[in-house]
């Protein structure tokens, strides 16, 4: 999040204003989803990104006209990585609102109560009340008794399918009991889903990370990182070696005997059953779990909750609070992406007092320089804290922070250490503030501030810490996942002079990489094999290996989709990048300037020159299968509004398999515009325009008319 940035007030912003602002505020979200989710290397606290998320909502509440279906306010970040199949999930996997103050908890009650009403006269609200682990979700299938698959988030609809490693997760197992079915109301359940949250408990990250040291290897950031990148390993070996655990929530039927979808009947009267259940086959679920009728007793669970937590062996960030009668659940209903019957409770994250020793400074891969507080260690949140991330230079002037200040330090979202507050009054005069650096601290050349921007950047293309980014971010899972290329071997090549850039990698003698200390011929084969298989990685992580700025997996693969080769994608301009799905103004205007920047072009030339582009190929949509006339090739459509029989994104897919193309914007080139549920500004745009305008369901028969039968 952009700190020391003044907001702006909703009430000032004209419509144009407030659009410019919606769309910096979901590229801003998207890219910390990216960071969370995908890198599991989150840059502020779940505060801050709450914040960001309601200041949208607030804007696309008073603007009406410019929300959107594919916002970020109306779908469930996504974890999805390319290295992975994907599957859909049997029901959407929502995410719960977030409370951080027990006058959310009363007013969540009385919204309930008041729309409950007379209903509770005939069966009282109970709450139930349970720890919200730190962890990351997990869904695991049985069928006929035996694990079938194993689910990641994603994107709420579709997961990364990781069988294998789900497997391997501690109260995971293979077979379950006979008699299994009987855990459920009826018994005649054939098939059925579990969900929870999988995570790493304090005492086994700790041997890890000893393990580690001892083999002078970094050590691991958090247990909830480790776990996510853990159930990310294509090793599964590895997997089981980390220990991995896992407490279950959620246990719903798939199919019953006669290979019907189950009825309501199958399901469990309530959340207290539905856990008895799952404790009932031997599957891990939390043993604090509390239920409470009126909110002085709900608020006093919370209570109880928070004073265990520095005695678990597992991180909790707060509660999880629902009401048990799943009747009432279904009359509550449901918003986008949450339960309105669900509501997660965050607990005020850890406190803990330091001294600040120091103040260093860090150069990121874009040349942003960032303020590092070197403290004192002290015990936080199942961890000694030694370092706290500054933000910039407006952060540390704002809360005043100088080198010498005992501070108030916090874990943000119980992962990022930061400095909360000093505490001016235990100052003795010999504290000392640290300017804003005038020249970079790696490279010596001078310093860059854009009149838009709170970051101090290094303009240096050929910095050496922005070197060493460029080059982590190229090797890095997502990207070209190099196989025995660690952030210390980066280093080593960049202080040898024998890389500068990304390209240099596919030109290194191999002899001379072997000669190196702690090298060796068979380290040697392993990175040149890697490299080789980096010439093979699909096209979309080859434009996201490229390091652009706001580019990241999804809007790459975006790309990819729409530009064949490098050197379509070097000729892309922002006005037509900006027409596609994902894609707004900001970001193409990025990447063009990336691109065309003599950084950009002496990147892609290098890369080009080593063969790296050379097995690059456009993303094909699925086959064309059609019957007859083929009413959709070479159409340009537009989505909006909300689809209830698929998401936008598959309908887009759809429309390509038959040689449609859709773009974000509605203009005279449009063709059709498919309008949903509360379309909005480009349903009146495209009528202005005498756009044919199709329902959802005419979309389909379009669809089905064009399809080959099956059965033909």
């Amino acid at each position: 999040m952009e700190q020391g940035r003044a907001p702006n007030s909703d009430e000032s912003l004209d419509r144009a204003a407030a659009q410019q602002e919606i769309e910096r505020l979901r590229t801003e979200i998207r890219r910390h989803d990216q960071l969370y989710y995908l890198s599991a290397a989150p840059e502020i606290t779940d505060v801050q990104y709450d914040a960001l998320v309601r200041r949208l909502q607030a804007l696309e509440a008073r603007f009406p006209e410019l929300a959107s279906a594919d916002s970020p306010t109306a779908s469930v970040g996504a974890d999805t990585d390319a290295r992975f199949p994907n599957a859909p999930h049997s029901r959407p996997m929502l995410s719960l609102a977030n409370s951080y103050d027990l006058a959310d908890v009363e007013a969540f009650d009385a919204r309930l109560r008041k729309d409950l009403g007379a209903r509770l006269e005939r069966e009282p609200l109970l709450y139930t009340v349970e720890p919200k682990m730190d962890g990351v979700a997990l869904a695991v299938r049985y069928e006929q008794g035996r694990l079938t698959m194993g689910l990641t988030r994603g994107d709420g609809r579709r997961g990364d399918v990781i069988t294998a490693n789900a497997a391997t997760v501690s109260g995971v197992p293979e077979v379950l009991p006979e008699g299994w079915a009987a855990a459920f109301p009826t018994g005649e359940v054939t098939g059925f889903e579990v969900r929870g949250e999988a995570y790493l408990t304090l005492s086994r990250f700790q041997a890890l990370n000893r393990e580690r040291e001892a083999a002078g290897e970094e050590p691991l950031a958090n247990p909830r990182n480790t776990t996510a990148g853990t159930l990310k390993t294509l090793d599964t070996a590895e997997v089981a070696r980390r220990g991995l655990s896992v407490f279950f929530y959620q246990m719903f039927p798939l199919q019953v005997a006669n290979g019907a979808d189950p009825e309501p009947q199958h399901e469990f009267a309530s959340h207290r059953s539905e856990m008895a259940a799952i404790a009932g086959l031997g599957l891990p679920v939390n043993p604090f779990l509390r239920e409470a009728a009126a909110i002085d007793e709900l608020q006093g669970h919370l209570a109880d909750l928070e004073s265990l937590r520095d005695s678990l062996d597992y991180q909790i960030d707060g509660a999880v609070i629902k009401v048990d009668s799943r009747d009432l659940q279904n009359l509550i209903g449901f918003t986008a992406k949450a339960p309105r019957w669900g509501l997660a409770y965050k607990f005020a994250a850890e406190e803990g007092v330091t001294r600040l020793r120091a103040i260093t400074l860090q150069v990121g891969r874009t040349g942003v320089i960032t303020p590092v507080a070197e403290l004192e260690p002290v015990a936080l949140a199942g961890s000694t804290v030694s370092r706290a991330t500054l933000h910039n230079w407006d952060e540390m002037e704002r809360k005043d922070i100088r080198v010498g200040d005992q501070v108030v330090v916090v874990k943000g979202g119980d992962i990022i250490p930061k400095i909360l507050r000093v505490l001016a009054d235990q100052r003795d005069g010999t504290e000392s503030l640290v300017p804003r650096p005038q020249e970079c601290p790696v490279c010596g050349e001078p310093t860059s501030r854009q009149a838009d921007e709170v970051a101090l950047r290094c303009l240096n293309p050929l910095c050496p810490a922005v070197l060493a980014g460029r080059l982590r971010h190229f090797a890095s899972r997502n990207a070209c996942d190099i196989e025995g290329l660690g952030g210390r071997y980066i280093d080593l090549f960049l202080e040898l002079g024998l890389v500068r850039g990304p390209g240099d990698l596919f030109r290194l003698d191999w002899a001379a990489i072997a000669a190196l200390p702690g090298w060796g011929e068979k380290s040697a084969e392993r990175l040149r094999q890697g490299l080789a298989a980096a010439r093979d990685r699909p096209w979309a992580a080859k434009i996201f290996a490229l390091g652009i700025t706001q580019v990241g997996v999804s809007t790459a693969l975006t790309l990819a989709r729409n530009y064949g080769n490098i050197e379509a994608l070097v000729a892309a301009k922002a006005e037509e990048m900006e027409q596609l799905t994902d894609i707004g103004p900001i970001v193409a205007r990025e990447i063009e300037d990336f691109l065309a920047s003599a950084g950009g072009r002496q990147l892609v030339a290098d890369l080009d020159a080593a063969g790296f582009f050379l097995a690059a190929e456009a993303v094909p949509p699925p086959p064309v299968v059609v019957q007859g006339d083929n009413w959709f090739a070479g159409k340009v459509f537009v989505l909006t509004g909300t689809l209830a029989e698929r998401t936008r994104d598959e309908a887009r897919r759809e429309i390509e398999s038959l040689g449609g193309k859709v773009t974000g914007s509605v203009s005279k080139k449009t063709d059709v515009l498919v309008a949903g549920a509360k379309a909005g500004s480009k349903l009146k745009k495209a009528e202005g325009l005498g756009v044919e305008v199709l329902t959802e369901a005419e979309f389909t028969a379009k669809l089905a008319a064009c399809r080959t039968d099956d059965d033909d």
